[in-house]
């Protein structure tokens, strides 16, 4: 059988289990280097792994439908594979071949991208692809002209490459000449991978972006009910028109009123099944540990976290201690920074993206990751301050190895370690575990995530503020 399999916008947190389970069993898997890569921590040893180049995509197919009439293949795409990927080229490829073929969906960059700056697709909006490889710049441009025209949300794929430069340029002026100048506009890259970039600027400024943008950069371009409410990207859905939730006044106000009782009980009731099951672990934890602990339970919606969870040397004291102090909070990502509360969002810092950070990670061969956390030492943030790991076990292996050198100023107050994936997670978590004195919470084994290492993080700060 033939699975056309979409892998998602990368993180592997956010793979469909199905694809997951596809992977995992298959006897083949074909893509091109970069959805190989990102999915490595879960490609089964047995299986046999083809790498293919871009503008090879058709030989591709054609491999994958003949090896998938005696074998399971798995032919994988970035994103939804229906979706500028693999599915319609294996679909027209294996139309008379007797293949047995099925198509498993991903989250979207769109998807990604919408979530990470807020809800900038929530009422209609239109995807177009600035690639002009299979088709003619003339029609992308008609679309342009179309959609620019067209009060709606617009997301903008692939929309510059190291050859290709001007299409970007020509969208923009299209998009000048037919949208207010002020309209919100978002910029993702890599998202949900290591190295994402979260911006929101205007159209106007659109340009002051064009040399951090890449093919791994989704744009969406707002329309005049996109608006930039505290930091999030929104495109409003109607609901301000139709319920006047903002005044309260008249039947409104009952309807919104019972809006927010239902998802109340339904927030209270949660809270209730966690507290439920974190009384009934047997194992030794105080009641602060407790707190952190159904936290991590609430965001994974998994019980099983309970026993993965460990408290070394106080660290929820310690945590606590540190917020009330307002000391600084280092992350190993910007969805991590992203995630923390705003409560305390001022005092965090992540340099995955600062500029010294490029250069320390190509002179050193670091990750971007490591390197980040070599930077953040090289300006003293380290000693006594907390640092939060919540994705890249080789920001794990850098902290660890500057603690163990032993200069001055390299020992966290707190680190928190949740990293993920079956390649030296597991490893550094338990490296962190066994360094001295140091308190940590960690999330042992291959598991656990940006959303685990958040969930810890603003805990504290709720306990900190009680």
């Amino acid at each position: 059988m033939l699975s056309v399999v979409g892998i998602g916008p990368g993180s592997l947190d956010l793979m469909a289990e199905r694809a997951r389970a596809r992977i995992s069993s298959a006897d083949v898997i074909m893509g091109n280097v970069r959805y190989i890569e990102l999915i490595k921590d879960v490609i089964p040893a047995s299986a046999e792994v083809v790498i293919g180049r871009m503008g090879t995509e058709v030989e591709r197919a054609k491999k994958a439908v003949e090896l998938g009439q005696y074998k399971d293949v798995v032919l994988v795409s970035g994103g939804d594979a229906g979706i500028y990927g693999m599915a319609g080229l294996a679909i027209e490829v294996a139309a008379d071949s007797g293949t047995k073929l099925e198509i498993v969906p991903g989250i979207t960059s769109a998807s990604a991208s919408a979530a990470l700056l807020g809800a900038p697709i929530s009422n209609d909006f239109a995807v177009v692809s600035l690639s002009d490889l299979l088709v003619p710049w003339r029609e992308i441009e008609r679309k342009l002209e179309g959609l620019a025209k067209m009060d709606i949300a617009v997301v903008v794929y692939n929309p510059k490459s190291k050859n290709r430069t001007v299409q970007l340029e020509k969208t923009y002026g299209i998009f000048m000449q037919f949208r207010d100048r002020k309209t919100i506009v978002g910029i993702v890259r890599n998202a949900e991978r290591e190295g994402c970039e979260i911006e929101i600027t205007r159209l106007e400024d659109l340009p002051a972006f064009y040399r951090r943008i890449d093919m791994s950069t989704t744009i969406i371009i707002g329309c005049s009910g996109t608006q930039n409410l505290g930091g999030r990207m929104v495109t409003r859905r109607g609901y301000e028109t139709k319920y006047d939730y903002e005044t309260g006044n008249g039947n409104a106000d009952d309807i919104a009123a019972g809006y927010v009782d239902a998802g109340n009980r339904v927030w209270e009731k949660s809270k209730a099944i966690v507290r439920d099951i974190v009384s009934k672990y047997p194992g030794s934890l105080s009641d602060t540990e407790k707190r952190v602990a159904g936290r991590v339970v609430f965001a994974n919606a998994d019980p099983s976290f309970l026993d993965l969870l460990v408290f070394n040397h106080h660290p929820v004291e310690t945590g606590i201690q540190c917020i009330k102090e307002g000391k600084t909070i280092i992350t190993d990502i910007e969805m991590v920074k992203a995630g923390i509360s705003k409560k305390y969002r001022k005092k965090v810092e992540c340099f995955v993206n600062a500029p010294k950070t490029m250069e320390i990670a190509k002179r050193e061969g670091l990750t971007r990751t490591a390197a980040g956390i070599r930077l953040a030492k090289e300006k003293g943030l380290i000693q006594g301050n907390v640092v939060v790991i919540g994705n890249a076990p080789s920001a794990c292996q850098e902290i660890c190895a500057l603690v163990e050198e032993g200069d001055v100023g390299v020992k966290p107050a707190l680190i928190v370690a949740t990293p993920v994936g079956f390649v030296n997670a597991a490893e550094m978590k338990e490296k962190i575990l066994s360094m001295g004195n140091i308190p940590c919470i960690v999330i042992r084994g291959p598991r656990g995530g940006t959303p685990s290492a958040v969930a810890i993080i603003n805990e504290l700060v709720e306990l900190s503020n009680e």
